[in-house]
């Protein structure tokens, strides 16, 4: 449908054949009343019609005026649009806790995965610590390298989570919700902070005893 396109109605077994003028885009976050087709005049003169109207109202006096309207004119619906924003609201709180989701176990996943290759090359680092302490680095040495390197493997993990979270919520809200999608950088760096952390926490946790041993006792072993 464009403008120019014509377009028949069949309204109470009457077709009303129209043109479209033009195409109003609306922002469905906006929660207001709009028209959804605008006639010209005269069109739909004697035909049945539904009014709609709003009216703020203090959330404490919305039963009272719900009664009565009731009491003053019992054809009129009353909605509370609190309510439907509740329900609504329920909804994006749904679609956010599984973004959530998926975005911490993404993490975790990065950090299971860098646990797991830390313990799958153990020997190596074994050989790597007797490789440096040989050359004369110190504990504090080691350890600094060690950090660098597990924290570089937990940022790029919560980088592919923050990445992964943005473009899921961002099809989610702009495909069922046709709403724009701004992302909060403060939440992805701190996410990103806390799987370099975890997975810093994670890689010294499986090769912290590798570091205490003496390189003699290494090459004792092989």
């Amino acid at each position: 449908m464009k403008p120019g396109s014509s377009i028949e109605w069949s309204i109470w077994s009457r077709t009303v054949r129209t043109r479209v003028a033009c195409i109003q885009r609306t922002e469905s976050i906006r929660l207001s009343a709009r028209f959804e087709f605008i006639f010209s005049p005269g069109q739909l003169t004697g035909m049945p019609a539904i009014y709609y109207g709003s009216a703020r109202v203090r959330p404490a006096n919305v039963a009272n005026l719900q009664r009565v309207m009731y009491q003053r004119f019992p054809t009129v619906t009353v909605i509370n649009v609190a309510d439907v924003m509740q329900i609504v609201e329920e909804v994006v709180g749904r679609i956010a806790m599984v973004i959530r989701f998926i975005s911490g176990f993404t993490i975790l996943a990065g950090v299971v995965m860098v646990a797991s290759s830390i313990a799958g090359t153990r020997f190596r680092r074994m050989r790597e610590v007797v490789i440096l302490k040989t050359i004369g680095a110190t504990r504090r040495r080691i350890a600094w390298i060690f950090s660098v390197e597990f924290l570089a493997l937990g940022t790029v993990a919560g980088v592919m989570g923050s990445l992964l979270a943005s473009g899921f919520a961002a099809l989610v809200l702009k495909r069922l919700l046709d709403i724009e999608y701004h992302p909060r950088l403060a939440v992805h760096a701190i996410s990103i902070l806390l799987a370099a952390l975890l997975s810093a926490g994670a890689g010294w946790g499986a090769s912290f005893r590798v570091l205490g041993r003496k390189p003699l006792e290494i090459l004792r072993e092989e």
